[in-house]
């Protein structure tokens, strides 16, 4: 299957070691369709017209096609086939095929501590975030690789991902030669458990694909082959919770995320987080980890929030 994406479960301890895995995508935009495609998170999803600002760190690779794209440290520049541009956390960006070509792209959602110390360090630069290759059937290849290992499994965000993932970005950043030399609560021990039962993978998978948007289990059996008294305590034995939790769980960890690693405001993060308001929000909060959204991203924000 060449054409698929992936949202990805991240767990705190993934958080902790400094660069994980968030997104991966991989597809082919025809000439004249509308881009982005729908159905992506709402934190992901863009018009041209208005641009988009994400919470983290992408790389997008273009193999065929052209178009455009502008940020405010590059301006306006074209894209060709062998482009690999680098959206970073709190830039606006835009970018879309030409409507005559369509493109094929492949990309990577990451973030975490060592990006950031990269973008401080100077290593990696908004201004630098286009890069024109030559040898594109070797990074296609190191694409590939990666992806079609994620897709394989998408719940798996695990240790082996996150070291999966530092390498990949190494490989990248080996081969673009951007660095220069000089420069408490009831789920934080729970694991997220792969039980090679494709059912219940598959509703993992659901769940933090789908979850940004309102979702139910009901929504979800409709994707499974299943009744829901079955799913549900298969779920349970395999899990240790219900479907529900998952779902709440996937939320929680999203807005901590959001809360850790941006600048976003309460609201903003609730939304993009797949609360209904900021008021649910705030009850999961106080009632999971007992305190409120602005108290956690106080004490552990890995950004300046002083000016918030």
């Amino acid at each position: 299957m060449y054409e698929f994406y992936h949202y990805l479960p991240v767990e705190d301890s993934m958080m902790r070691l400094g660069l994980y895995l968030t997104a991966v995508g991989r597809g082919i935009i025809p000439p004249k369709e509308h881009y982005p495609p729908g159905r992506h998170p709402t934190m992901y999803a863009f018009n041209y017209s208005q641009g988009r600002v994400l919470p983290e760190f992408q790389i997008v690779l273009i193999t065929e096609g052209e178009g455009v794209f502008e940020s405010k440290q590059t301006g306006e520049v074209p894209i060709k086939p062998g482009t690999l541009f680098l959206l970073f956390p709190d830039v606006w960006h835009r970018y879309k095929p030409n409507d005559q070509t369509g493109w094929k792209e492949r990309w990577i959602s990451i973030n975490g501590v060592i990006i950031h110390q990269l973008m401080d360090q100077g290593y990696l630069t908004p201004y630098h975030a286009i890069l024109q290759l030559s040898e594109l059937e070797h990074l296609n290849s190191i694409f590939d690789t990666f992806l079609d290992r994620i897709h394989h499994n998408p719940i798996e965000n695990t240790l082996v991902t996150s070291l999966n993932t530092m390498a990949f970005l190494s490989k990248i950043i080996e081969l673009i030669g951007v660095i220069q030399t000089g420069a408490t609560n009831r789920f934080d021990n729970s694991k997220i458990k792969f039980s090679n039962d494709l059912l219940v993978d598959s509703v993992l998978d659901i769940i933090w694909t789908q979850s940004h948007r309102p979702i139910s289990v009901d929504s979800i059996l409709k994707q499974v082959p299943t009744s829901r008294r079955t799913l549900e305590r298969h779920f349970q034995k395999i899990h240790g919770h219900s479907i529900y939790e998952e779902i709440l769980q996937c939320r929680l960890s999203r807005a901590k995320r959001l809360l850790r690693e941006t600048h976003l405001p309460v609201k903003t993060v609730a939304y993009l987080s797949g609360f209904s308001c900021p008021e649910r929000l705030r009850r999961s909060f106080e009632k999971l980890l007992e305190g409120s959204p602005s108290k956690y991203r106080k004490q552990n924000s890995i950004v300046n929030i002083s000016d918030e």
